[in-house]
Protein backbone atom coordinates (compact mmCIF):
# COMPACT_ATOMS: atom_id res chain seq x y z
CA UNK A 1 0.00 0.00 0.00
CA UNK A 2 2.64 2.90 1.21
CA UNK A 3 6.22 2.48 0.86
CA UNK A 4 8.33 4.53 3.27
CA UNK A 5 11.92 3.51 1.29
CA UNK A 6 11.99 4.36 -2.19
CA UNK A 7 14.27 3.64 -4.97
CA UNK A 8 15.72 7.05 -4.37
CA UNK A 9 17.07 6.77 -1.02
CA UNK A 10 18.64 3.50 -1.85
CA UNK A 11 20.60 4.94 -4.20
CA UNK A 12 21.28 8.49 -2.49
CA UNK A 13 22.86 6.34 0.54
CA UNK A 14 25.42 4.77 -1.03
CA UNK A 15 27.19 7.76 -0.32
CA UNK A 16 27.18 8.03 2.89
CA UNK A 17 27.62 4.30 3.37
CA UNK A 18 30.97 4.68 1.86
CA UNK A 19 32.12 6.75 5.46
CA UNK A 20 31.33 3.80 7.11
CA UNK A 21 33.39 2.18 9.57
CA UNK A 22 34.67 -1.31 8.29
CA UNK A 23 33.42 -3.32 11.50
CA UNK A 24 30.47 -5.77 11.89
CA UNK A 25 27.48 -5.07 13.38
CA UNK A 26 26.49 -7.64 15.67
CA UNK A 27 22.87 -8.18 15.30
CA UNK A 28 20.19 -8.09 18.10
CA UNK A 29 19.23 -11.95 19.75
CA UNK A 30 15.61 -12.60 19.26
CA UNK A 31 13.56 -13.93 21.80
CA UNK A 32 10.95 -15.84 21.71
CA UNK A 33 7.02 -15.91 23.43
CA UNK A 34 5.02 -19.41 24.02
CA UNK A 35 2.67 -18.85 21.34
CA UNK A 36 5.90 -18.83 18.90
CA UNK A 37 5.83 -14.98 18.25
CA UNK A 38 9.81 -13.87 17.71
CA UNK A 39 10.48 -10.50 19.34
CA UNK A 40 13.71 -8.51 18.41
CA UNK A 41 14.45 -5.00 20.00
CA UNK A 42 16.87 -2.61 19.15
CA UNK A 43 16.94 0.77 21.18
CA UNK A 44 17.96 3.59 19.38
CA UNK A 45 17.93 6.03 22.50
CA UNK A 46 19.36 9.16 20.45
CA UNK A 47 16.45 8.26 18.04
CA UNK A 48 13.15 10.90 18.50
CA UNK A 49 11.09 7.84 16.86
CA UNK A 50 10.62 4.17 17.20
CA UNK A 51 9.71 2.02 14.55
CA UNK A 52 7.16 -1.06 14.67
CA UNK A 53 7.77 -3.87 12.21
CA UNK A 54 5.41 -7.13 12.05
CA UNK A 55 6.72 -9.30 8.91
CA UNK A 56 4.67 -12.67 8.64
CA UNK A 57 6.09 -15.66 6.98
CA UNK A 58 2.97 -15.59 4.30
CA UNK A 59 3.10 -14.02 1.01
CA UNK A 60 2.04 -14.03 -2.87
CA UNK A 61 4.10 -17.00 -3.14
CA UNK A 62 1.21 -19.11 -0.51
CA UNK A 63 -1.66 -17.94 -2.76
CA UNK A 64 -3.64 -20.97 -4.01
CA UNK A 65 -3.59 -21.31 -7.92
CA UNK A 66 -6.59 -19.80 -9.78
CA UNK A 67 -6.29 -17.20 -6.15
CA UNK A 68 -3.19 -15.13 -7.02
CA UNK A 69 -3.27 -11.75 -4.89
CA UNK A 70 -5.18 -13.46 -2.01
CA UNK A 71 -2.20 -12.45 0.39
CA UNK A 72 -2.18 -9.02 -1.32
CA UNK A 73 -6.03 -8.28 -0.85
CA UNK A 74 -5.69 -9.79 2.74
CA UNK A 75 -2.73 -7.00 3.72
CA UNK A 76 -5.23 -4.57 2.67
CA UNK A 77 -8.04 -5.50 5.43
CA UNK A 78 -5.23 -6.31 7.61
CA UNK A 79 -4.30 -2.64 8.10
CA UNK A 80 -7.52 -1.28 7.59
CA UNK A 81 -10.52 -3.06 9.07
CA UNK A 82 -10.94 -3.02 12.84
CA UNK A 83 -9.40 -4.38 15.39
CA UNK A 84 -10.38 -4.17 18.92
CA UNK A 85 -11.12 -0.95 19.54
CA UNK A 86 -9.59 0.39 16.61
CA UNK A 87 -12.38 1.12 14.35
CA UNK A 88 -12.09 0.60 10.58
CA UNK A 89 -10.00 3.03 8.66
CA UNK A 90 -9.57 4.43 5.07
CA UNK A 91 -5.94 4.65 3.17
CA UNK A 92 -6.63 8.78 3.93
CA UNK A 93 -6.53 7.63 8.17
CA UNK A 94 -3.98 5.78 7.89
CA UNK A 95 -1.87 8.93 6.46
CA UNK A 96 -3.36 11.43 9.01
CA UNK A 97 -2.35 8.56 11.89
CA UNK A 98 0.79 7.97 10.94
CA UNK A 99 2.36 10.70 9.67
CA UNK A 100 6.00 9.98 10.03
CA UNK A 101 5.65 7.02 7.74
CA UNK A 102 3.86 3.23 7.21
CA UNK A 103 4.05 0.73 5.40
CA UNK A 104 1.91 -2.27 4.14
CA UNK A 105 3.47 -4.25 1.92
CA UNK A 106 3.18 -8.03 0.55
CA UNK A 107 6.46 -9.86 -0.80
CA UNK A 108 6.79 -13.15 -2.28
CA UNK A 109 7.16 -14.98 0.45
CA UNK A 110 6.21 -12.53 3.59
CA UNK A 111 3.86 -9.46 4.43
CA UNK A 112 5.03 -6.21 6.20
CA UNK A 113 2.89 -3.97 8.82
CA UNK A 114 5.04 -1.01 9.63
CA UNK A 115 4.22 2.20 11.05
CA UNK A 116 6.75 4.83 12.72
CA UNK A 117 5.68 6.75 15.85
CA UNK A 118 6.11 9.30 18.83
CA UNK A 119 7.72 6.76 21.55
CA UNK A 120 4.42 8.04 24.05
CA UNK A 121 2.30 6.27 21.19
CA UNK A 122 4.23 2.68 20.99
CA UNK A 123 2.31 1.19 24.03
CA UNK A 124 -1.11 2.50 22.12
CA UNK A 125 0.77 0.60 18.67
CA UNK A 126 1.15 -2.52 20.62
CA UNK A 127 -2.47 -3.03 21.63
CA UNK A 128 -3.51 -2.28 17.97
CA UNK A 129 -0.86 -4.98 16.50
CA UNK A 130 -2.01 -7.57 19.02
CA UNK A 131 -5.63 -6.74 18.75
CA UNK A 132 -5.12 -7.46 14.69
CA UNK A 133 -3.56 -10.55 15.24
CA UNK A 134 -6.93 -11.90 17.53
CA UNK A 135 -9.16 -9.87 16.98
CA UNK A 136 -9.05 -8.80 13.33
CA UNK A 137 -13.49 -8.37 12.19
CA UNK A 138 -13.04 -8.35 8.32
CA UNK A 139 -16.47 -7.02 7.19
CA UNK A 140 -18.11 -7.02 3.49
CA UNK A 141 -17.67 -2.99 4.20
CA UNK A 142 -14.02 -3.27 3.91
CA UNK A 143 -13.79 -5.64 0.98
CA UNK A 144 -15.94 -3.17 -1.07
CA UNK A 145 -13.59 -0.60 0.23
CA UNK A 146 -10.24 -2.31 -0.71
CA UNK A 147 -10.98 -4.39 -3.90
CA UNK A 148 -10.97 -1.51 -6.22
CA UNK A 149 -7.53 0.11 -4.33
CA UNK A 150 -6.11 -3.52 -4.66
CA UNK A 151 -7.27 -3.43 -8.71
CA UNK A 152 -6.27 0.34 -9.49
CA UNK A 153 -2.74 -1.16 -7.98
CA UNK A 154 -2.68 -3.91 -10.36
CA UNK A 155 -2.99 -1.28 -13.28
CA UNK A 156 -0.58 0.65 -12.34
CA UNK A 157 1.82 -2.12 -11.82
CA UNK A 158 0.96 -4.03 -14.96
CA UNK A 159 0.70 -0.94 -17.41
CA UNK A 160 -0.40 2.96 -16.04
CA UNK A 161 3.24 3.33 -14.82
CA UNK A 162 5.73 1.82 -17.61
CA UNK A 163 8.72 2.01 -15.18
CA UNK A 164 6.83 -0.52 -13.17
CA UNK A 165 5.33 -2.25 -16.00
CA UNK A 166 8.49 -2.85 -17.23
CA UNK A 167 9.64 -4.29 -14.19
CA UNK A 168 6.53 -6.62 -13.36
CA UNK A 169 6.31 -7.82 -16.75
CA UNK A 170 9.93 -9.06 -16.07
CA UNK A 171 9.42 -10.37 -12.77
CA UNK A 172 6.39 -12.11 -13.54
CA UNK A 173 8.37 -13.89 -16.60
CA UNK A 174 11.21 -15.18 -14.12
CA UNK A 175 8.95 -16.40 -11.88
CA UNK A 176 5.66 -17.51 -13.50
CA UNK A 177 2.72 -18.37 -11.55
CA UNK A 178 0.48 -21.16 -12.30
CA UNK A 179 -2.99 -21.26 -13.48
CA UNK A 180 -2.07 -17.45 -15.38
CA UNK A 181 -1.91 -15.90 -12.68
CA UNK A 182 0.30 -12.82 -11.71
CA UNK A 183 2.50 -11.39 -8.87
CA UNK A 184 0.15 -8.94 -6.52
CA UNK A 185 -2.76 -10.66 -8.47
CA UNK A 186 -4.54 -11.11 -11.63
CA UNK A 187 -7.78 -8.80 -11.45
CA UNK A 188 -9.90 -12.08 -12.63
CA UNK A 189 -8.73 -13.31 -9.55
CA UNK A 190 -8.88 -11.30 -7.21
CA UNK A 191 -12.22 -10.60 -7.89
CA UNK A 192 -13.15 -14.13 -6.86
CA UNK A 193 -11.80 -14.04 -3.79
CA UNK A 194 -14.77 -14.18 -0.83
CA UNK A 195 -14.90 -12.40 2.67
CA UNK A 196 -15.16 -16.05 4.14
CA UNK A 197 -12.00 -16.85 2.20
CA UNK A 198 -10.19 -13.77 3.72
CA UNK A 199 -11.20 -14.38 7.00
CA UNK A 200 -10.09 -18.07 7.26
CA UNK A 201 -6.83 -17.08 5.47
CA UNK A 202 -6.04 -14.59 8.60
CA UNK A 203 -7.99 -16.95 11.45
CA UNK A 204 -5.60 -20.05 10.22
CA UNK A 205 -2.20 -17.92 9.59
CA UNK A 206 -2.01 -14.47 10.45
CA UNK A 207 -0.97 -15.68 14.06
CA UNK A 208 2.37 -15.16 16.41
CA UNK A 209 4.01 -18.68 15.56
CA UNK A 210 4.18 -17.05 12.09
CA UNK A 211 5.15 -13.60 13.02
CA UNK A 212 8.04 -11.27 13.83
CA UNK A 213 7.25 -8.54 15.78
CA UNK A 214 10.66 -6.06 15.65
CA UNK A 215 10.85 -2.85 17.23
CA UNK A 216 13.65 0.09 16.74
CA UNK A 217 14.15 3.31 17.60
CA UNK A 218 13.27 5.05 21.18
CA UNK A 219 12.13 2.66 24.34
CA UNK A 220 12.82 1.50 27.23
CA UNK A 221 14.02 -2.28 26.51
CA UNK A 222 12.48 -3.67 30.52
CA UNK A 223 9.38 -1.80 30.10
CA UNK A 224 8.76 -3.18 26.67
CA UNK A 225 8.98 -6.62 27.00
CA UNK A 226 6.39 -6.15 29.59
CA UNK A 227 4.07 -4.59 26.94
CA UNK A 228 4.75 -7.07 24.33
CA UNK A 229 3.94 -10.34 27.09
CA UNK A 230 0.98 -8.52 28.20
CA UNK A 231 -0.57 -7.79 24.95
CA UNK A 232 0.53 -10.62 22.67
CA UNK A 233 1.25 -13.42 25.25
CA UNK A 234 -2.27 -14.85 25.37
CA UNK A 235 -2.92 -14.89 21.58
CA UNK A 236 -3.66 -18.29 20.33
CA UNK A 237 -1.12 -19.69 17.53
CA UNK A 238 -2.49 -20.91 14.23
CA UNK A 239 -1.21 -23.44 11.35
CA UNK A 240 2.19 -23.50 10.05
CA UNK A 241 2.20 -21.73 6.78
CA UNK A 242 0.59 -23.83 4.01
CA UNK A 243 3.40 -25.32 0.91
CA UNK A 244 3.63 -23.02 -2.02
CA UNK A 245 2.11 -24.47 -5.13
CA UNK A 246 4.50 -25.35 -7.67
CA UNK A 247 5.66 -22.74 -10.51
CA UNK A 248 5.56 -23.33 -14.38
CA UNK A 249 9.58 -23.47 -15.66
CA UNK A 250 10.27 -19.87 -16.88
CA UNK A 251 10.69 -19.14 -20.66
CA UNK A 252 14.43 -17.14 -20.64
CA UNK A 253 15.99 -16.11 -23.17
CA UNK A 254 13.00 -14.10 -24.77
CA UNK A 255 11.81 -10.81 -25.41
CA UNK A 256 8.51 -9.29 -24.94
CA UNK A 257 7.18 -6.29 -26.24
CA UNK A 258 4.02 -4.85 -24.70
CA UNK A 259 1.58 -1.66 -25.26
CA UNK A 260 0.68 0.40 -22.31
CA UNK A 261 -1.73 3.06 -21.75
CA UNK A 262 0.15 4.99 -19.40
CA UNK A 263 -1.73 7.45 -16.25
CA UNK A 264 1.24 9.65 -15.71
CA UNK A 265 2.32 12.52 -17.54
CA UNK A 266 5.25 12.78 -19.65
CA UNK A 267 6.08 8.71 -19.90
CA UNK A 268 8.29 7.26 -22.03
CA UNK A 269 8.57 3.48 -23.31
CA UNK A 270 11.06 1.23 -20.99
CA UNK A 271 13.28 -1.22 -21.82
CA UNK A 272 14.02 -3.77 -18.85
CA UNK A 273 16.68 -6.73 -18.86
CA UNK A 274 16.12 -9.21 -15.53
CA UNK A 275 17.79 -11.93 -14.36
CA UNK A 276 17.32 -14.22 -11.61
CA UNK A 277 20.23 -13.74 -8.73
CA UNK A 278 21.37 -16.28 -6.41
CA UNK A 279 20.27 -17.06 -2.95
CA UNK A 280 21.82 -15.68 0.08
CA UNK A 281 24.33 -18.11 1.58
CA UNK A 282 25.15 -19.75 -1.72
CA UNK A 283 28.61 -19.51 -3.26
CA UNK A 284 27.46 -17.10 -6.13
CA UNK A 285 25.84 -14.55 -3.83
CA UNK A 286 29.09 -12.62 -2.59
CA UNK A 287 30.37 -11.77 -5.83
CA UNK A 288 26.61 -10.73 -7.14
CA UNK A 289 26.42 -8.60 -4.95
CA UNK A 290 30.25 -6.84 -5.60
CA UNK A 291 28.25 -6.90 -9.25
CA UNK A 292 25.36 -4.78 -8.01
CA UNK A 293 27.55 -2.30 -5.55
CA UNK A 294 29.56 -1.55 -9.31
CA UNK A 295 25.97 -0.73 -11.02
CA UNK A 296 24.75 0.96 -7.91
CA UNK A 297 27.62 2.83 -8.42
CA UNK A 298 27.18 3.79 -12.21
CA UNK A 299 23.82 4.69 -11.20
CA UNK A 300 24.54 7.22 -8.69
CA UNK A 301 26.25 9.40 -12.07
CA UNK A 302 22.86 9.26 -14.18
CA UNK A 303 19.95 8.62 -11.99
CA UNK A 304 17.84 12.02 -11.04
CA UNK A 305 14.81 12.16 -9.05
CA UNK A 306 11.31 11.85 -11.26
CA UNK A 307 13.59 9.72 -14.03
CA UNK A 308 13.59 5.72 -14.24
CA UNK A 309 15.70 3.96 -11.56
CA UNK A 310 18.15 2.19 -13.81
CA UNK A 311 18.81 -0.62 -11.42
CA UNK A 312 16.11 -2.45 -9.89
CA UNK A 313 17.52 -4.99 -7.07
CA UNK A 314 15.60 -4.25 -3.60
CA UNK A 315 17.95 -7.09 -1.62
CA UNK A 316 15.54 -7.61 0.76
CA UNK A 317 12.07 -6.53 -0.39
CA UNK A 318 12.35 -8.79 -3.78
CA UNK A 319 15.72 -11.17 -3.58
CA UNK A 320 14.33 -12.64 -6.80
CA UNK A 321 14.94 -10.04 -9.41
CA UNK A 322 17.48 -8.18 -10.38
CA UNK A 323 16.67 -5.70 -13.71
CA UNK A 324 18.44 -2.81 -15.30
CA UNK A 325 16.20 -0.57 -17.43
CA UNK A 326 16.36 2.52 -19.60
CA UNK A 327 13.59 4.86 -20.61
CA UNK A 328 13.14 4.97 -24.84
CA UNK A 329 12.95 8.39 -26.19
CA UNK A 330 9.63 9.52 -27.79
CA UNK A 331 9.81 8.25 -31.66
CA UNK A 332 13.28 6.26 -31.18
CA UNK A 333 14.24 2.35 -31.35
CA UNK A 334 14.43 0.28 -28.39
CA UNK A 335 17.77 -1.57 -29.60
CA UNK A 336 20.24 1.24 -28.68
CA UNK A 337 18.68 1.34 -25.47
CA UNK A 338 18.59 -2.51 -25.04
CA UNK A 339 22.88 -2.42 -25.97
CA UNK A 340 23.03 0.53 -23.56
CA UNK A 341 21.95 -1.50 -21.40
CA UNK A 342 23.78 -4.51 -22.29
CA UNK A 343 27.25 -2.34 -22.40
CA UNK A 344 26.20 -1.59 -18.54
CA UNK A 345 25.94 -4.76 -17.13
CA UNK A 346 29.06 -5.74 -18.86
CA UNK A 347 31.27 -3.10 -17.44
CA UNK A 348 29.73 -4.23 -13.87
CA UNK A 349 31.15 -7.93 -14.59
CA UNK A 350 34.41 -7.61 -16.63
CA UNK A 351 36.63 -5.14 -14.60
CA UNK A 352 39.42 -7.08 -12.53
CA UNK A 353 39.03 -6.94 -8.69
CA UNK A 354 39.82 -3.83 -7.06
CA UNK A 355 40.31 -3.55 -2.57
CA UNK A 356 37.95 -0.68 -3.32
CA UNK A 357 35.15 -2.76 -5.47
CA UNK A 358 35.04 -4.93 -2.16
CA UNK A 359 35.05 -1.93 0.01
CA UNK A 360 32.31 -0.68 -1.50
CA UNK A 361 30.15 -3.71 -1.22
CA UNK A 362 30.52 -4.27 2.04
CA UNK A 363 29.70 -0.32 3.20
CA UNK A 364 26.89 0.07 0.67
CA UNK A 365 25.27 -3.69 1.72
CA UNK A 366 25.47 -2.19 5.74
CA UNK A 367 21.92 -0.84 5.95
CA UNK A 368 20.28 -3.90 3.99
CA UNK A 369 22.81 -7.12 5.01
CA UNK A 370 24.60 -5.53 8.16
CA UNK A 371 28.04 -6.33 6.27
CA UNK A 372 29.41 -3.45 8.73
CA UNK A 373 27.41 -0.95 11.28
CA UNK A 374 26.02 1.88 9.63
CA UNK A 375 26.42 5.49 10.94
CA UNK A 376 24.36 6.04 14.13
CA UNK A 377 22.54 8.94 12.24
CA UNK A 378 21.63 6.71 9.82
CA UNK A 379 19.52 4.52 12.21
CA UNK A 380 18.37 8.18 14.30
CA UNK A 381 16.98 9.56 11.01
CA UNK A 382 15.19 6.02 9.63
CA UNK A 383 14.72 3.75 12.67
CA UNK A 384 12.10 1.70 9.97
CA UNK A 385 15.33 0.68 8.02
CA UNK A 386 16.79 -0.13 10.65
CA UNK A 387 13.82 -2.82 12.08
CA UNK A 388 12.83 -3.65 9.01
CA UNK A 389 16.90 -4.88 7.80
CA UNK A 390 16.93 -6.81 11.26
CA UNK A 391 13.74 -8.58 10.74
CA UNK A 392 14.11 -9.28 6.77
CA UNK A 393 17.85 -10.73 7.00
CA UNK A 394 16.27 -12.78 10.35
CA UNK A 395 13.80 -14.50 7.71
CA UNK A 396 16.10 -14.80 4.94
CA UNK A 397 18.82 -16.37 7.08
CA UNK A 398 21.61 -13.73 6.57
CA UNK A 399 24.13 -13.57 8.81
CA UNK A 400 25.97 -10.12 8.05
CA UNK A 401 29.25 -11.08 9.88
CA UNK A 402 29.50 -14.18 7.43
CA UNK A 403 28.79 -12.54 4.17
CA UNK A 404 31.52 -9.54 5.67
CA UNK A 405 33.73 -12.35 5.04
CA UNK A 406 32.35 -13.62 2.16
CA UNK A 407 32.70 -10.36 -0.12
CA UNK A 408 36.69 -10.14 0.99
CA UNK A 409 37.09 -13.60 -0.15
CA UNK A 410 35.65 -12.84 -3.84
CA UNK A 411 37.83 -13.65 -6.18
CA UNK A 412 38.39 -12.89 -10.49
CA UNK A 413 37.62 -16.63 -11.13
CA UNK A 414 34.54 -16.06 -8.75
CA UNK A 415 33.26 -12.93 -10.82
CA UNK A 416 33.68 -14.83 -14.68
CA UNK A 417 31.88 -17.98 -12.79
CA UNK A 418 28.84 -14.98 -11.31
CA UNK A 419 29.15 -13.66 -15.64
CA UNK A 420 28.39 -17.24 -16.89
CA UNK A 421 25.87 -18.68 -14.11
CA UNK A 422 23.96 -15.53 -13.12
CA UNK A 423 24.35 -13.39 -16.18
CA UNK A 424 23.91 -15.09 -19.61
CA UNK A 425 21.63 -13.90 -22.54
CA UNK A 426 19.94 -17.25 -22.44
CA UNK A 427 19.11 -16.85 -18.52
CA UNK A 428 17.66 -13.16 -19.38
CA UNK A 429 14.02 -11.92 -19.88
CA UNK A 430 13.66 -8.69 -22.02
CA UNK A 431 10.51 -7.04 -21.91
CA UNK A 432 10.00 -3.64 -24.18
CA UNK A 433 7.14 -1.54 -23.07
CA UNK A 434 5.61 0.84 -25.40
CA UNK A 435 3.18 3.37 -24.86
CA UNK A 436 -0.33 3.21 -26.64
CA UNK A 437 -1.89 6.25 -26.58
Amino acid sequence: MSRIIKSTALISSIGVLLAAATVHAEPPRPYHLDNGLTVILRPVSEAGRVAMVVLFDLGGDHDPPGRSGRAHLLEHLYCTAAAGDTPARSFMQLQKRYRAGFNYQTGSGFTVLAVVVKPEQLASELKDAAARMSDLRITDADLKRELPRVLQELRNMYGGIPSLAGLNHVRMRLHPVSKGGRHGGKAEHVKAITLDELRKLWQDYYRPNNAILVLAGKFEVTEVRKLIQRRFGSIIAGKAPPPKPPRPKAETGTTHRIKVKPIVRKATGVVSIGYTPPLPGSRDYAPFLVVISRLWTMAQGEFRRGQIPPVYCPILDDPSTIALQAAVPAGKDSEPVLKQLEQRLQAALTPKLKPLDKLRTINSMAMFLGTVEAPPAMWRQNPYGLAYSIGRRHQLKIDGKQLHAAIQRVTDADMRRVATSVFPASRRITVIIELDK
